[in-house]
């Protein structure tokens, strides 16, 4: 027989192996996998010390036999059901009706029909193999199996004509199909794209990584930006409510380009789209379109517009646009890069591109976003009809920003947002955010300076209070004179350039 088990792993398989087996409906291998493991745990109790360990190796003993049991137990029932199908339709009388059809007897309707003989057993959605559903611990004795008996074979037939079909079955695929042409289901529950099962992990990663429902950001929440913010109304949020205006040479911008130094709210004005415009919101970033499988990279940007297309309305909002659709023939340009442009530009506006569409319920509305708009191709930028410059703020969105920053800190009597919003001039909204950030931190630094860690923790309920006082002026003086702004005339004068050379607003 086995030697003698130095460890609880050794056992562990087999219980494993005789649980799955048990639940693909083969009894017999299942119980000699029991049998087994059985042989091996009694072993192991042998060589255990400890009274308290014995003792619950024993009790798993008994959960193991009695498991055991309820498996030769439904083996024996299903072969008796076995025996009495061959009986009834061999002999000669008390059979089958006249007339009857034997593949009409056998379906799931028949009381004779039993799925773990009658065909090939399928796993249980949500199944998995590699970590069955119930625990293997030696020591953590699973849940009690039914008893062997007719009402628990009837019961497990029952459960196993309410199982998926396998995922190639014709109605199945047909559902697929169904699903990719954007059609809704029967229960109106929310729609589900379903995936062929090549694309199933591609299409996946792409949801789990890029799929965003209202971001849950408004327009009053963006500061300034207000001619950026009525041409993306025109473009989206119009289309919607008065489509009959928006066909033919109305038709709406498909492809929106926000460009400008960082910090400036191109970011948050696509979330804006998103959220005013109830539409599906796709955060597309250069390593959610990048594999190193051979063509994978263009397959992931073809899913991409089916699941647009599937999810429509959507917005497809491409950060930093320029590090995936680039100047094409530069020399360190790599083949799988230029292939993934390739059916990115195709995708937008080839001859079945996704954006061909003209209703609005199912339009999708590419916005790109970038820093280096000069980097950009060609041909990407001519699919970008609308070209806004996103500048820097002027006083009066400066003055806003920091009314919207300094909502929850309170301010003493002398402090004059339009005095700092004047010596803020040429910071960007994050620049403006980060002064902010670092005057609200002044009364902390004052309260606990020269003050070590274990005087801060005796003094904690002190300097709670302490840290209640109201900001001043000079801590917004002391912030602007640490924090620069980061971006140089240099920068400024050539996105002006550009924006005289491409812009379109």
């Amino acid at each position: 027989m086995a030697s003698v088990a130095i460890n609880s792993i050794d056992f562990e398989e087999e219980v494993k192996k005789a649980r799955e087996c048990y639940m693909y409906g083969d009894y017999g291998r299942s119980t000699t996998f029991y049998k087994l493991a059985i042989d091996k745990l009694r072993r192991y109790c042998q060589t255990l010390s400890n009274v308290a360990e014995k003792k619950h190796g024993n009790e798993c003993i008994v959960e193991l036999e009695r498991e055991l049991k309820s498996t030769v137990e439904h083996e024996r029932m299903i072969e008796e059901i076995h025996e009495n199908l061959f009986k009834k339709y061999t002999s000669g009388g008390g059979g089958r009706a006249a007339g009857g059809d034997i593949n009409n007897d056998l379906n799931y309707g028949s009381p004779f029909y039993n799925a773990a003989v009658d065909e090939r057993p399928t796993r249980d959605p949500g199944f998995n193999n590699r970590n069955p559903a119930q625990g293997v611990a030696p020591f953590q004795p699973a849940s009690a199996r039914p008893q062997g008996g007719a009402r628990d074979i009837r019961s497990a037939n029952h459960n196993q004509r309410g199982r998926n079909p396998p995922s190639n079955a014709p109605h199945n695929k047909q559902k697929q199909s169904d699903n990719k042409r954007g059609s809704n289901q029967a229960d109106n529950a929310e729609k589900k794209y379903i995936p062929t099962p090549a694309e199933k992990d591609l299409v996946e990663g792409l949801e789990r990584d890029i799929v965003q429902k209202d971001p849950n950001v408004r327009w009053v929440d963006v500061a300034g930006c207000t001619g950026a913010k009525k041409l993306l109304q025109e473009a989206v949020v119009l289309p919607r409510y008065i489509p009959d205006f928006f066909k033919g040479i109305r038709r709406p911008w498909k492809g929106i380009l926000l460009f400008g130094p960082p910090g400036t709210g191109k970011t948050m004005l696509a979330k804006a789209v998103a959220t005013e415009c109830k539409t599906t919101f796709f955060n597309v970033a250069a390593a959610n379109l990048t594999s190193k499988y051979h063509g994978e990279g263009e397959k992931l940007v073809h899913l991409l517009f089916e699941l647009a297309k599937f999810y429509a309305p959507s917005t497809v909002f491409i950060d930093e646009i320029d590090s995936l659709c680039s100047t094409r023939g530069q020399s360190n340009e790599h083949e799988a890069s230029r292939r993934a442009k390739s059916e990115l530009l195709i995708q937008m506006d080839g001859v079945s591109g996704a954006l061909g569409n003209e209703d609005p319920s199912k339009m999708i509305m590419v916005l790109g976003a970038t820093n280096h708009p000069w980097d950009l191709d060609d041909a990407m930028r001519r699919r970008l009809e609308k070209r806004i410059y996103i500048p820097l703020p002027d006083a009066a969105t400066r003055k806003q920003l920091l009314e919207i920053n300094l909502k929850e800190v309170s301010l003493e009597k002398d402090v004059d947002l339009d005095i700092i919003a004047n010596k803020l001039n040429g910071y960007s909204g994050s620049d403006i955010t980060s002064v902010c950030r670092d005057a609200a931190m002044m009364q902390m630094r004052r309260a606990t300076e020269n003050l070590s860690m274990t005087q801060i923790q005796e003094q904690a309920q002190v300097l709670k209070e302490k840290l209640q006082s109201p900001t001043i002026m000079k801590d917004f003086e002391d912030a602007i004179s640490k924090i620069s702004s980061s971006v140089s005339k240099e920068m400024l004068e050539k996105y002006d350039q550009w924006m005289k050379d491409f812009g379109s607003v």
